[in-house]
């Protein structure tokens, strides 16, 4: 039989080890802006605690594992360390008014990821209980005259309505391609100049070369979605495959699906990316894209 002293000692290390895979703040979270509406964008600053100090920095942008939720969210995460202390930085928008939970954010950590959890926000609604009332209705119209003025107005107004929808859907059918290249062209030339700042900063800046490759692994999923109008943030390498965006092979899923597979094994070979690495990547980013910019103005 097991002593109680043995049983107290086994129960006090699952506690222990509990509490580090299910871990929280240590101080209290705030709100960047301090009040934030529904539909605006909002950023929840967490300190962390000791088991913390550990963890790399990082910052990411998909979020696979956390659930569907209809009252918020989570657009982007960041650790970072500051001060000898670590903290959580977690933009969202919220849905709907009031106390909103957060799902657990889990945190990869080594040995065993770390979770935090049992984080909330208060949302507020434009309008205060006081203020969701009707004002008064206004007097009528008096004015000789106005019945012809309101009664012109709204048939000027029904024939310019039949006239903006004809137009539209005779446009649609005759511009459509237009639009569509218009529309491709300004996301290269979009993707284009982020990745010029990207160099820059880059460039300018001491460290932090991780976090860039995750910026710009990100924005590049971003730019294929909208790009291709497939949902390229959460897609492994291997399912780039048959992706296409360009009547030319080479820029199409198969040079996609190696381009991700080696951004991969940079990133998670366990070696700290340099400014060497992020350099070349943003090099060869830039002759693929000048080289599907080219295919798209070749196109018939």
């Amino acid at each position: 039989m097991r002593s109680p002293a043995l049983c107290a000692a086994i129960f006090l290390v699952a506690a222990l080890f509990a509490a580090a895979q299910e871990s929280a703040s240590t101080g209290d979270s705030y709100l960047i802006p301090q009040t934030i509406f529904v539909g605006d964008r909002g950023r929840l600053v967490v300190p962390l605690g000791q088991a913390f100090m550990g963890v790399e920095a990082f910052v990411r942008t998909s979020f696979p594992e956390l659930p569907a939720s209809r009252e918020l969210a989570v657009s982007r995460v960041e650790l970072e360390h500051r001060n000898g202390k670590a903290r959580l930085l977690i933009d969202f928008i919220p849905y709907s008014p009031g106390l909103i939970s957060f799902p657990p954010i889990v945190v990869p950590a080594s040995p065993e990821p770390l979770r935090v959890a049992g984080l909330e926000v208060s949302v507020a609604s434009i309008l205060a209980p006081q203020e969701a009332f009707l004002s008064d209705p206004a007097s009528p119209l008096t004015v000789p005259g106005t019945g012809f003025i309101v009664y012109g107005a709204a048939a000027a107004l029904l024939v310019l309505l039949s006239a903006g929808i004809g137009g539209s859907l005779w446009g649609r059918k005759h511009f459509a391609s237009f639009r569509e290249r218009f529309r491709r062209r300004r996301l290269l030339r979009s993707m284009r100049r982020f990745l010029v700042r990207l160099r820059s900063e880059s460039q300018a800046r001491r460290g932090g070369e991780g976090e860039l490759f995750s910026l710009l692994s990100g924005e590049f999923r971003e730019f294929l979605s909208y790009f291709t109008q497939v949902n390229c943030r959460v897609l492994t390498p291997g399912e780039f495959k048959g992706l296409r965006l360009s009547p030319a092979e080479n820029l199409n899923g198969n040079y996609l699906c190696d381009l991700f597979r080696r951004w991969e094994t940079l990133r998670f070979s366990g070696s700290r990316v340099g400014q060497d690495d992020l350099l070349a990547v943003l090099d060869e980013l830039r002759v693929y894209i000048s080289e599907l910019d080219r295919a798209e103005k070749a196109a018939p």
